[in-house]
């Protein structure tokens, strides 16, 4: 086998149990990583704030990837690598959409705002764990377009609703802007989606290319864990990749390795089965 340079695993589904914590277990098979010399991070559609005490946990000192790839820094922020902005006028025109075909929009203002996410009203539906998780960071207005006229660049915005109604924002934003945003599929349960629309050249994979040259390691002997949609592109990329037992079907599809779920400590067995057993 292939000597594993780098390993970089997702939170929310993937190291993150549904109670969104690290079980010991996980956080010890980490640690055998690193001490194995072994580097490790987290690749995350978390921003910053949300997932700084996860990272800070296993006292992971490189760069991070959050927000699918639209920031890279390291978690002290002393070392900042990439920040890609939505343009504003994509924003105003993704949000005229929404309101358009019955989707519930969420702006995103900021990278390092601990209050960062705009809505205009309380969500309704199947992603509304998401939402009461998120409560603390999130302002009430009631216009964002008028937000986002006074705002030239945003992080990004969340698209929310049924999936043909959702696919018809996107469908219709690219007609304007074509290559000028990247939209990113998150989650979808049953027949909603939760998609995310990012600045040019966004996403997990685009994110991997940065570390790899940094620790001079190629695809082959890269692992990757993750669970779900926009975990696939960076899965297909690297020699390694592992998915939850939890991972939907088209996830599952593209992984070498099928380890067990987010609440059976599957990160840790997946570091167990490949990497110290091997070794």
């Amino acid at each position: 086998m292939t000597m594993i340079k780098l390993v970089c695993i997702d939170l929310d589904g993937t190291l993150l149990d549904d109670k969104k914590e690290i079980s010991s277990k996980n956080r010890e098979a980490i640690k055998e990583l690193q001490k194995l010399g072994v580097q490790v991070t987290i690749f995350t559609g978390r921003s910053y704030h949300s997932a700084l005490a996860y990272v800070n946990q296993l006292d992971i000192q490189i760069p991070v990837v959050f927000q699918n790839g639209a920031l890279i820094c390291t978690p002290d922020r002393q070392k900042i690598f990439r920040q890609v902005w939505l343009d504003g006028e994509i924003a105003i025109s993704a949000v005229e959409l929404s309101k358009q075909f019955d989707v519930y929009p969420v702006v995103y203002e900021s990278f390092f705002s601990e209050k960062d996410m705009y809505v205009e009203s309380d969500y309704e539906g199947a992603f509304e764990e998401y939402f009461r998780q998120n409560l603390s960071r999130t302002n009430f207005i009631s216009d964002l377009i008028g937000f986002l006229q006074k705002t030239p660049k945003i992080v990004e915005i969340a698209l929310v609703g049924h999936v043909e109604n959702v696919q018809a924002v996107v469908e219709n934003l690219s007609k304007k802007y074509e290559s000028q945003f990247t939209p990113v599929k998150n989650r979808q349960i049953d027949d909603t989606v939760f998609l995310e629309i990012f600045g040019k050249d966004v996403g997990k994979e685009i994110a991997l290319d940065f570390l790899l040259n940094l620790f001079d390691a190629s695809p082959s002997d890269t692992m990757f864990i993750g669970d779900n949609y926009n975990d696939l592109e960076v899965m297909k990329k690297v020699g390694y990749p592992v998915a939850m037992g939890n991972a939907p079907d088209e996830v599952k599809k593209v992984a070498k390795f099928i380890t067990s779920t987010n609440n059976d400590s599957g990160v840790a067995k997946a570091i167990e089965e490949i990497l110290i057993k091997r070794r």
